[in-house]
């Protein structure tokens, strides 16, 4: 498993599909050593960690629709635990999770990824999922929770330049990380990784852009709430302004190194 996991690591190197962040040269890469940690290149094992999110995290096929049905179904009985369903039925209901449709599989159209992460947030978050899902069914504050994550989670692989095939961000105008903001999110990874006495891996990976989905969606969630509240945003053609919100508040976060999870909180 190893040697055929480096002949693909190998392989992917020879391939020139694209340039990623970490492979482009920049004006100070002649200057490393006298600017100092700040341009100094890329690591091995930060170099791993883009490997494993790219080749084994992020951007796995779209799941067949039985899988999407089990997993929004895991998903709808964290949120609704008193209307807990035995089995996935289509229907208007979905729509109160903030799907388009009346089945969530038509709803996933980028690979598995977004789905995974929302699954995760039902896992590990399930009274805040509850609580985010009832605020965006009310009245003014309405709005498509679901897709709403999807979009963040589609976002921040754009940002981090983790798609291997050309995509679009759904912010517009969205910049790319730096190579500083790209290194401090590797860094993090290799952290938890010694952290755990566990060597990089694909499952370190999922743990810190989980954590790091759950910050930016409760930061959009909570941005979209007090424009509501105070009359910035007057209906849903206002919402891509909190999702704006959302990017801002992890580049900022990016620009300096975050040393544990814990200390992964955007505000």
């Amino acid at each position: 498993s190893d040697m055929a996991e480096e002949r693909e690591r190998l392989l992917e190197e020879g391939r020139s599909e694209r340039n990623h962040i970490e492979d482009e040269k920049g004006i100070f890469d002649k200057c490393i050593q006298c600017l100092g940690p700040r341009f100094r290149d890329f690591s091995d094992q930060e170099r791993d960690v883009l490997w494993y999110m790219r080749r084994r995290v992020v951007n796995s096929a779209k799941p067949d629709v039985a899988e999407i049905h089990r997993q929004a179904l895991f998903i709808w009985n964290s949120t609704f635990p008193e209307k807990k369903a035995v089995s996935f039925e289509t229907g208007d209901h979905w729509k109160i999770l903030g799907f388009q449709g009346r089945d969530p599989s038509t709803d996933v159209r980028t690979g598995s990824w977004p789905l995974e992460q929302l699954v995760e947030l039902a896992k590990q978050y399930p009274a805040k999922l509850q609580q985010m899902v009832a605020d965006a069914e009310k009245g003014s504050s309405t709005y498509l929770f679901a897709i709403s994550c999807f979009n963040v989670s589609h976002m921040l692989v754009v940002f981090f330049d983790l798609n291997i095939s050309n995509t679009v961000s759904p912010v517009a105008d969205a910049s790319r990380a730096s190579r500083r903001q790209l290194r401090n999110i590797t860094d993090l990874v290799v952290h938890e990784a010694q952290a755990n006495s566990t060597p990089v891996s694909a499952e370190i990976c999922r743990r810190v852009l989980h954590e790091l989905f759950f910050e930016v969606v409760s930061t959009v969630h909570r941005d979209w709430m007090e424009m509501v509240k105070d009359g910035s945003a007057k209906n849903l053609m206002d919402f891509p302004k909190a999702l704006r919100k959302g990017f801002d508040a992890n580049s900022r976060f990016w620009e300096t190194p975050c040393e544990s999870l814990d200390s992964l909180k955007l505000r």
